[in-house]
């Protein structure tokens, strides 16, 4: 798991749609989903639904983006921390 699989997880669920998430991030839909598809699998579970008006995620998928967004701010505090002493 990494930390920009992680960022596009958040973006997705944030934007409701691998569409959407797509153009924000300037990633193609289909690499996009597969990133999220391996993270699922990495997992060993299903975190967003699929449908024809988008994604919703699942219990997993809510939890997985709690964890997702502190893990997000924890590197981003520790890259601020970090330039701050250079």
């Amino acid at each position: 798991m990494d930390l920009k699989c992680l960022n596009y997880f958040v973006t997705v669920v944030e934007c409701g749609s691998i569409a959407r998430a797509s153009a924000r991030l300037r990633i193609a839909q289909p690499a996009l989903g597969w990133q999220i598809r391996k993270l699922e699998e990495e997992i060993g579970a299903q975190l967003m639904v699929r449908h024809s008006r988008g994604v919703e995620p699942t219990e997993a998928g809510l939890r997985m983006l709690g964890h997702a967004r502190a893990i997000l701010a924890r590197a981003q505090e520790a890259v601020t921390e970090l330039r701050s002493l250079a």
